[in-house]
């Protein structure tokens, strides 16, 4: 035991990033009738999990021939573009110029028409819903796949809070508990979340270019509120080039396949872009051109077996004020409690409250406004 402990020696690895970081690129050049989007940032080191967007760039895709297609900045380090009106016979790219006066070049590439996706479909275990995606490609010049997805749910807090603390005379610790207008409007939510994991798939060594039910997300009904009324899930589909498809095999292997001495060891990601100023630069990041295609499916909860779901708020209660001149306890500057109900006989002789986040849906992270395709 006292060698094992002798061998374990904590390693700073030596890497030579430049101050500022290197320039990351991540997006594609859309060939279809939606808009393309192409985010700048720079990296950070290992001890620091930090986004630093990369604004005032000049963005802009290039053809073959000489058209050009600038994108506009947007927050967050985000260009965007309309829908461009690509030629599949030219190769594109994309020119970036950043605000130190350094230009770089994505290589050219060609242009990738993604198939339907055929079916977005749904299986329930006794622990989890697995979802699944199916396409094809009758003339076989898909093969290399690439999905992710949106998710959006629906879920509603327990109580809702049908009076307010309005303060009267601060001196004397009195106040009014008056009827709150639209008690309900912040008790129901729909909260969006974007996919994270890289979603790969290939034919390449099949007779057919067909991917059957890819398992592509797993929703546990334990620890999750995803599942508690409604779900849905809006799968998105790209076709890769061989090149593109192998580089983000490789970016999936050093962020997801990383951890025990038997995954594969990290390696350079690098990509197809290049400092034209500099050779030796190295630039993060791949850029393609493809068109997406996309499928939206629903899940409600009774469509489920009749298992618990989790719902996020187990820990939720209500507790009860004798006197009304201890209500304010659950309204103070702080906003963690909320009148929730109220008892009247001759006078208001107590109040029933509840943590906020019990009350107010968007306490965590969903908005009230329900989405235009729900």
């Amino acid at each position: 035991m006292m060698l094992m402990g002798a061998c374990k020696d904590k390693y700073m690895p030596h890497i030579n990033q430049p101050a500022a970081g290197f320039l990351v690129v991540e997006g594609y050049i859309n060939s279809g009738n939606d808009s393309t989007f192409i985010y700048l940032s720079r990296s950070s080191g290992l001890d620091s999990i930090q986004v630093f967007p990369e604004p005032a760039a000049q963005v802009e895709v290039q053809s073959e021939q000489g058209g050009s297609y600038p994108l506009t900045e947007q927050p967050g380090g985000k260009y965007a573009v309309g829908p461009l009106s690509i030629d599949p016979a030219q190769k594109y790219r994309v020119h970036i110029l950043t605000s130190n006066g350094k230009e770089y070049l994505s290589d050219l590439s060609e242009v990738k028409i993604t198939p339907p996706i055929d079916s977005v479909n749904w299986r329930a275990g006794p622990d989890l819903v697995t979802i699944y995606v199916s396409t094809h490609d009758d003339q076989k010049k898909s093969i290399y796949y690439k999905w992710s997805f949106e998710e959006t749910w629906q879920y509603s807090s327990p109580y809702i809070s049908n009076y307010v603390y309005a303060p009267n005379d601060p001196a004397a610790d009195s106040f009014y508990l008056i009827p709150r207008v639209n008690a309900g409007a912040y008790n129901t939510c729909w909260l969006t979340s974007q996919s994270s994991n890289i979603n790969l798939g290939s034919t390449a060594s099949l007779n057919a270019d067909v991917i059957s039910e890819f398992p592509l997300q797993t929703i546990s009904y334990d620890g999750s509120n995803r599942l508690i009324t409604r779900y849905s899930i809006l799968v998105k589909q790209n076709v890769l080039t061989k090149a593109a498809y192998e580089w983000e095999q490789m970016l999936q292997k050093n962020t997801e396949q990383l951890g025990s001495i038997f995954d594969a060891q990290p390696s350079e990601t690098g990509g197809n872009l290049h400092c034209t100023m500099n050779a030796t630069e190295q630039v993060i990041g791949f850029i393609g051109c493809s068109s997406q295609t996309e499928k939206r499916i629903f899940i409600n909860r009774y469509e489920l077996p009749n298992v618990f779901v989790t719902t996020g708020y187990e820990v939720c209660s209500v507790d009860s004020v004798d006197k009304v001149k201890e209500a304010h306890a659950f309204t103070d500057s702080t906003y963690e409690w909320v009148i929730d109900h109220l008892f009247k006989g001759n006078d208001i002789i107590g109040a029933t409250g509840a943590p906020r986040g019990c009350i107010d849906c968007r306490e965590k992270g969903g908005v009230s406004v329900k989405p235009s395709f729900w």
